[in-house]
């Protein structure tokens, strides 16, 4: 069964929760969803459609420029397959 556009905003304001939350190497937390960075506008695009489009699945990595750093992505279309956003550490 496919996400429905309810589930899919609650998924997205899940992530941008995280992300206005991210944990700092101190204890505290940071603001990663800011409109300066690099990543923000393609991940506000690719989620947005993901959101609208019925059958839509999206895939990919987001570069985050300021920490040199990618988000993986995967927005499934099909429930039975858990959404994934993570920043990934390593070189790619």
């Amino acid at each position: 069964m496919n996400y429905s556009k309810l589930e899919k905003i609650k998924i997205i304001l899940d992530i941008v929760f995280k992300l206005k939350n991210f944990p700092d190497k101190h204890g505290g937390t940071v603001n990663f969803y800011n409109n300066t960075y690099t990543y923000y506008d393609e991940f506000k695009a690719i989620t947005n459609k993901w959101i609208l489009e019925e059958e839509s699945e999206y895939r990919g990595k987001l570069y985050f420029g300021e920490i040199g750093k990618y988000f993986e992505y995967h927005f499934p279309k099909d429930n039975a397959k858990e959404p994934l956003f993570v920043l990934r550490y390593g070189n790619n």
